[in-house]
C-alpha cells in the first residue's frame, strides 16, 4: 500500500481505562511525592475503570513540593496521579505498595519518576520507548503531507507530472515508516514475553492487531487469567482473545441472517460457493462512504470471476441506509441491517469495535483476511481470483 493511504492519525492512547478485581487486601496504598514547581496544588488519586473514573483519595502539596497519600487501594489495575485534567501520571498499583514519585508539578505525565511500582516502572518504560517511535513515524508523514501540499493547488486537478512526483515520494518514505512499524511490532512482542502476566503489557497489546498477531494476544491471555482469573478486565480481555481465536484465518465464519431493505431474511450461509467480502459500514460512518469507492471498484472488477459482497449495516434510520446504498452505488444485492446501532450482535459476534472493518470468506464460508482496505482488497482478491 502507498506511503499515501497508510500514513493516517497515530492511534498512540496508551493511558486507557480498565479496573481488576483480583486483588482484595486491604493494606493501604502508600504514595510518598516530591515534585518541583509546586505551588501548594491539591493532587487527585483516581481509579481508571471500564465504567468511570473513580476517586481514590487527595492529598495537598506542601511548600516543599511533598505530599503523601495512604490511599485505600484494594484492586490491582490502572489509577491516574492527577493535578488537572491534561496533566496527570497513569500508575499501575495495587494494594500494600509504598511508592515514591518524584517530577515537575507543571508537566507531571511527561516528567515524573516512580519507585515501589514494578508494573508502573514497565509502564512507563514502555510508554517512552513507543512515543519515540510514534514521533519518527509522525515526522514521516508531516514529510509526506508537506511535499504533496507544495504540489497542491485548491481548485486545479493535479498535474500529471506532480502526481508522479507524490507517488514517487511517497514510495521512497514507504519503506522507513513500514521499518518503523516492523521495529515496534517486534518490541512490543518482546516485551509482552517478557511481561506476560503484568498489567503493563495491557498496554502494549493494545497497539498490536490482533489479526496479525494472535498467538501474541493467546499468550497474554493465558499469563493473565493465570494470575487473576477474579478481574473483570481480564475476564473481558480472555472474552475477546477467545471471540478473536474463533475467527482467526482459516476458521469458518459465524453465520449472519438479517434483514434486507424489502424486510426479507437473507443469511451470509446462502452466498456459499463465492468468495464473498462481509462488510460492516454505516451511513453516518464518514470512513466507510469514504471507502466505499474502493469496495465499489473491487466488485465491478471481480464481479464476473466469483466474488460477491454481504454489506452489513449498523444504521439506525432505514431512509438514510438506502439512500447510502444508492449516492455510494452499492450495487450488489446484499445489503442486511437490524437498525440496532452498536448494540447489534454482529459486533460481538465478530469482534469489532470501529467501522469500516469487513471479513473475507472463501468459497466454503471459511475466514481468509480480515479488514481489507483499498489497494489490499484488491491485491488479495487478484492473488485467489486468478
Amino acid at each position: 500500500m502507498k506511503l499515501k493511504t497508510t500514513l493516517l492519525l497515530l492511534p498512540f492512547a496508551l493511558a486507557f481505562a480498565c479496573s481488576n478485581a483480583s486483588s482484595t487486601s486491604s493494606s493501604d496504598l502508600e504514595i510518598k511525592g516530591k515534585l518541583s514547581n509546586a505551588h501548594g496544588e491539591t493532587i487527585y488519586l483516581e481509579q481508571l475503570s471500564a465504567e468511570a473514573i473513580k476517586p481514590v483519595d487527595t492529598a495537598v502539596v506542601d511548600e516543599k513540593g511533598e505530599f503523601i497519600m495512604n490511599a485505600p487501594v484494594t484492586e490491582t489495575g490502572f489509577y491516574r496521579l492527577r493535578i488537572s485534567d491534561k496533566n496527570f501520571a497513569t500508575l499501575i498499583l495495587d494494594s500494600g505498595q509504598h511508592l515514591t514519585i518524584t517530577g515537575d508539578a507543571q508537566d507531571l505525565g511527561n516528567t515524573y519518576q516512580v519507585e515501589g511500582s514494578p508494573d508502573s516502572k514497565l509502564f512507563w518504560d514502555l510508554n517512552q520507548r513507543s512515543a519515540v517511535n510514534y514521533r519518527k513515524r509522525d515526522s514521516l508523514q508531516r514529510s509526506f503531507q508537506a511535499f504533496a501540499g507544495s504540489l497542491t493547488v485548491p481548485g486545479k486537478t493535479l498535474a500529471k507530472k506532480d502526481s508522479i512526483r507524490i507517488d514517487s515520494m511517497s514510495n521512497a518514505l514507504e519503506k522507513p515508516y513500514m521499518a518503523l512499524i516492523s521495529e515496534h511490532n517486534t518490541y512490543l512482542q518482546n516485551f509482552i514475553e517478557k511481561n506476560p502476566s503484568s498489567f503493563a503489557s495491557l498496554a502494549a497489546i493494545q497497539q498490536l492487531p490482533a489479526e496479525e498477531f494472535l498467538p501474541t494476544y493467546i499468550k497474554l491471555d493465558e499469563g493473565l487469567f493465570k494470575k487473576y482469573p477474579n478481574s473483570a478486565y481480564i475476564k473481558s480481555f480472555h472474552a475477546s482473545v477467545e471471540s478473536q481465536k474463533k475467527l482467526a484465518i482459516g476458521t469458518p465464519a459465524p453465520e449472519l441472517t438479517m434483514n434486507t431493505p424489502d424486510d426479507k431474511p437473507l443469511s451470509l450461509s446462502s452466498l456459499q460457493g463465492k468468495v464473498v467480502l462481509v462488510d460492516f459500514w454505516a451511513s453516518w460512518c464518514g470512513p466507510c462512504r469514504a471507502e466505499n469507492p474502493n469496495v465499489v471498484k473491487a466488485y465491478n472488477k471481480y464481479k464476473s470471476k466469483g466474488f460477491d459482497i454481504y454489506s452489513v449495516s449498523l444504521d439506525k434510520d432505514k431512509d438514510k441506509w438506502i439512500a447510502a446504498i444508492k449516492k455510494d452505488g452499492l450495487a450488489w444485492a446484499n445489503h442486511v441491517c437490524d437498525f440496532k446501532y452498536w448494540q447489534s450482535p454482529v459486533v460481538q459476534l465478530y469482534n469489532f469495535n470501529g467501522i469500516p472493518y469487513n471479513v473475507l470468506i472463501d468459497k466454503k464460508g471459511n475466514i481468509i483476511a480480515k479488514n481489507l482496505r483499498g489497494e489490499d482488497l484488491e491485491k488479495k482478491l487478484a492473488e485467489i481470483l486468478k
